[in-house]
């Protein structure tokens, strides 16, 4: 046991905390990968490790912080720690053979559990959303940023109000972006800082090979089929099922059509500076929509089969 790495993965872990909770914009980054130093410590020095660590990080929460976050660390963060060191270890990998591609998939179902799991615990015991800020205090912050704006502050509000009902898909996205953030640093830190250790996560394919099953593709015609036929004003309920799944399924063709402009660019072999500014142009939400119809051809054509590039 390495005390040491124990203090360290503790204090780095309650930094990252911190820093989600009172530092703008970057703060929240350092909230989503604080499992980061629990996971690579697991994979480090075993599960007696990161539990002791897990149970001071709790203590320390509870007593000076807040319970609430302890009850957040613990039913949000540290089941993402302990699912990618668990698939990490070396004897679980010669049993369960599973791809990177797989380990992700389940990383990312347990992380979505338990996030439900952590909603509804909040919801029971403080009566409101924890996804979502309080409209006053939201209104009041914009107030103070942009001055009295009523037009400003009637467009935050409608925003704010179509939240709730788009919570599935948010959940889904925010969990998946969420797994493949730090699944991707605790495998790089432990291949660049601790090459020896026998426990690494199963390595990730490359972004341009990234491809989804084809089955996805009917299930946006079916989601958009019935979003054509259902009204939301005679049936809510199946109204806002298909709009998180079209935006879910959307979100899929996105990202498969952004792997295969990566792949494209990789196969002209363009120079550095010219995919750099093909990058910033694929920034702007204009092209978003052509990256969702590459997406969506390339899941039903099989363009990186179909396309051969000379050399």
């Amino acid at each position: 046991m390495n005390v040491k790495r124990i203090i360290r993965c503790v204090f780095l872990t309650l930094a990252l905390i911190l820093a989600g909770s009172f530092v703008p914009v970057i703060g929240f980054m350092c909230l989503v990968i604080c499992p980061v130093p629990l996971a690579v410590l697991g994979c480090l020095d075993g599960h007696k490790s990161s539990g002791i660590a897990e149970l001071l990080i709790e203590a320390t929460l509870f007593l000076t912080f807040s319970p609430s976050m302890a009850v957040y660390f613990l039913l949000g963060c540290a089941p993402v720690s302990g699912v990618i060191f668990m698939l990490s270890r070396e004897e679980f990998k010669e049993v369960k053979k599973y791809s990177g591609a797989e380990t992700l998939l389940i990383c990312a179902g347990l992380s979505l559990l338990m996030k439900v799991i952590l909603l509804v615990v909040f919801w029971l015991s403080t009566g409101r959303n924890i996804l979502f800020p309080d409209v006053a205090q939201m209104q009041a912050v914009m107030t103070q940023l942009y001055g009295d704006n009523p037009a400003l502050l009637e467009s935050v509000s409608k925003v704010l109000a179509i939240f709730p009902y788009i919570l599935p898909a948010m959940l889904v996205i925010y969990v998946g972006i969420e797994i493949y953030l730090n699944y991707s640093i605790i495998h790089s830190v432990l291949r660049r800082f601790f090459p020896k250790s026998k426990n690494f996560p199963p390595e990730l394919p490359e972004f341009r090979f990234w491809r989804f099953p084809a089955s996805l593709m009917p299930a946006l015609v079916f989601a958009l089929i019935l979003g054509y036929f259902i009204d939301v004003e005679t049936w809510l309920a199946g109204s806002v099922f298909v709009m998180n799944l079209q935006i879910i399924l959307n979100v899929f063709m996105f990202i498969q059509g952004l792997a295969l402009a990566f792949w494209l660019m990789a196969g002209f072999r363009l120079r550095r500076i010219t995919k750099s500014f093909i990058c910033v142009i694929l920034a702007f939400p204009f092209f978003w929509p052509w990256l969702i119809i590459m997406g969506m051809c390339d899941m039903v054509l099989n363009m990186r089969e179909r396309i051969k590039f000379s050399g």
